[in-house]
């Protein structure tokens, strides 16, 4: 069933009205009546139909913490604005696909309770969706295997290294040292990231999170050891296909946030994810290293 933010009924109504919806809407919720006369006062003082899309989008709702029940009440009024501001735009040339996207994320803010469809919050829904499937061309940061995939939610930092080891030569009577070059390796990638959980629907992500880690840091049955993970991020040339193994990991859980209760457990709306990874090669994987092909690009899994 379309969500409210896929009626075009053409009920033009002006920002002034709009922020007075909005107003009464998020008024009902109580706990963020602050809020209210914050997003009258945006929408309000809107100059175009753009700049009222805008200020929607920018809504800083409650966290996600907070039971969805919470926002029952206000979701038919809240709705009621946001459809006063689609008959707005509706009438400016080639923006009815824009429309779709600028507020399919709200909708599903309310779990289908405004009409919507159920899903994650206004951040994080499309990347927490695709967090464990697949995708062409996908520059974001994460490990796959055969315990399934992760990709981290939000941006991590990520800390990488690596450097050419030499023996020094002592010979005397010399004024200067001479080294012989030894061999070169690759140290360990560290990617250190928040995770942000808003609703109850987005928990599940974070629990495959937590298992994927887990899982891909035990040995098999038979003795064989942990599998070797591929690790990329932000595109070919970055880090493409590296093979990896994680040497540690640890997830905070902080004292100081809410928990959502997903009914067999409960997970903190934001904790922290590090993981170590440390690049592995094979003898015969060595053996196709190319200099002149790693230079032009070509890394080949390597780096």
């Amino acid at each position: 069933m379309p969500g409210p933010f896929d009626r075009f009924s053409g009920s033009v109504g002006s920002f002034s009205s709009i922020g007075s919806a909005a107003t009464q809407a998020m008024g009902t919720l109580g706990t963020v009546a602050g809020e209210a006369a914050r997003i009258s006062g945006a929408i309000s003082g809107a100059q175009s139909a753009v700049q009222s899309i805008s200020a929607l989008r920018s809504i800083n709702l409650p966290p996600g913490g907070n039971p969805i029940a919470r926002f029952a009440q206000g979701a038919a009024l809240f709705s009621g604005a946001v459809n006063q501001t689609i008959g707005a735009v509706g009438g400016i040339a080639n923006s009815v696909g824009a429309i779709g996207s600028a507020f399919s994320s709200i909708g599903s803010l309310f779990g289908g309770g405004a009409g919507g469809g159920g899903g994650g919050g206004m951040r994080v829904t499309s990347t927490l969706g695709n967090a464990f499937g697949s995708g062409a061309g996908d520059w974001r940061v994460r490990l796959s295997g055969a315990t399934g995939k992760f990709v981290f939610p939000y941006t991590p930092t990520i800390s990488v290294s690596g450097g050419a080891q030499y023996e020094e030569v002592p010979l005397t009577h010399q004024n200067y040292s001479f080294f012989a070059y030894q061999n070169s390796k690759a140290e360990s990638i560290t990617v250190n990231g928040p995770f942000f959980v808003e609703d109850a629907s987005q928990a599940p992500a974070w629990s495959q999170a937590v298992n994927f880690l887990r899982a891909s840091t035990k040995m098999f049955q038979d003795g064989n050891p942990p599998i070797i993970l591929k690790f990329n991020a932000y595109g070919d040339y970055v880090f493409k296909d590296i093979p990896v193994i994680i040497r540690n990991y640890s997830i905070d859980l902080p004292n100081g946030v809410d928990y959502i209760n997903t009914g067999s457990s409960h997970v903190p709306i934001k904790s922290t994810f590090s993981v170590t990874l440390q690049p592995i090669y094979s003898r015969e994987k060595i053996k196709t290293f190319d200099l002149q092909s790693f230079i032009s690009g070509g890394s080949g899994g390597f780096i």
